[in-house]
């Protein structure tokens, strides 16, 4: 009888071992599939979202195609500007230009870009040398640039004096100008140097 009572105490307490192992193992397992079902969801929605900027990517082909031309997806500063303004004047008398502070502006919350306003002062010989200069200005600067005001003004007449000055290759302008562009960069982001 003590036999007896020692194996179904000995069967009772493996059995209460056997359902505490069988319960813990079940816990782990349950956990183990809630975390994969958690990263499949995530892998889903992952996949979903590069299916959608595929799609995005292909309708809108041109506009990005024109956006990497222009440099848009680079930041730029107001030196890499000023570099590009040096190598863009050289047919003008006279070139000034004044950055005004840059404005901060998100569209719909997501890649904050850079507003600028851009004043240019100019004098040449030519009204031609000056809408050369825009053509060029708008094809060659860095970003987007968009004009909001062409303003020209036609110096004095020709005279001996200003002829005189022109036979010695002295400069001399017959236009004035003042250009306002607006200039639209991409904003550096915080995990770029």
């Amino acid at each position: 009888m003590k036999k007896e009572l020692s194996l179904w105490v000995g069967c009772g307490v493996g059995l209460i071992l056997s359902l505490c192992g069988a319960i813990g193992f079940q816990s782990t397992q349950k956990n183990y599939f809630q975390t994969m079902m958690t990263e499949q969801k995530a892998l889903q929605r992952n996949v979903k979202d590069l299916k959608n900027d595929l799609i995005f990517i292909k309708t809108h082909q041109k506009e990005l195609m024109f956006l990497t031309q222009k440099g848009w997806f680079l930041p730029h500063n107001r030196l890499v500007a000023a570099e590009a303004l040096e190598e863009l004047c050289h047919a003008l008398s006279e070139v000034s230009y004044t950055f005004e502070p840059e404005n901060l502006k998100t569209i719909g919350g997501d890649s904050p870009f850079k507003v600028t306003k851009i004043v240019f002062e100019v004098r040449a010989l030519l009204d031609t040398d000056i809408y050369d200069f825009v053509d060029r200005l708008l094809d060659n600067f860095p970003g987007i640039l968009v004009s909001h005001e062409l303003t020209l003004v036609r110096s004095p007449s020709a005279n001996e004096k200003n002829l005189f000055s022109l036979s010695k290759e002295e400069t001399f302008s017959f236009m004035t100008g003042k250009l306002v562009f607006e200039w639209f960069a991409m904003k550096k982001q915080s995990h770029e140097k």
